[in-house]
């Protein structure tokens, strides 16, 4: 009997191959459509998904993807310009900031409150300590590569953690870049 043979655990590799078929099926759209971002930033959210904004063509491109182990899809949206708010968090830390389980690890950054043209809102989370982030180029992105990663891999694994040192180069390309 292996060591992870279990229903849970069956129902995690279950939801990562749908999530890498989703994304399979995606990247094929994606590429059809011609779209070939020079750079993305990738931004993890607290809840398993990512929001991902790339220049492509002149236009704003917006990417959400569907939450891990639910059902969905990858939304694309163009826009020539986005209608944006900037919420900024700052959670004092208590006790030993969560360390050793005593007390709350605090929190420091923003969140972007992007609205999209069906009038939801996608939420681009940029927190130290609690979300993760990845820039990268075309040839790189691990979200438009039409082959099958190795073991349904969940590209959120390809993020890397925001430390405070990295917010406000973020906070820099993300102004300067992507939302100009």
């Amino acid at each position: 009997m292996p060591l992870f043979d279990s229903s849970a655990e069956k129902l995690r590799k279950e939801n990562l191959k749908s999530l890498e078929d989703r994304r399979l099926h995606f990247a094929e759209e994606l590429q059809q459509r011609g779209f070939k971002p020079e750079k993305m930033l990738f931004c993890s959210t607290e809840g398993g998904q990512f929001v991902a904004l790339a220049r492509c063509d002149g236009k704003i491109a917006v990417v959400v993807s569907p939450i891990f182990g639910q059902e969905g899809d990858f939304l694309f949206e163009c826009h020539d310009a986005l209608q944006w708010e900037k919420e900024d968090i700052f959670e004092k830390g208590t006790g030993l900031n969560g360390a050793f389980g005593f007390g709350k690890k605090g929190a420091k950054g923003f969140i972007l409150h992007i609205m999209l043209s069906d009038g939801s809102v996608a939420h681009l989370h940029v927190v130290a300590g609690r979300t993760s982030y990845l820039e990268t180029d075309y040839k790189h992105n691990p979200l438009l590569k039409t082959k099958r990663r190795r073991g349904d891999a969940n590209i959120i694994w390809d993020l890397v953690p925001i430390e405070p040192g990295h917010l406000d180069k973020i906070e820099d390309v993300l102004f300067n870049y992507y939302l100009t």
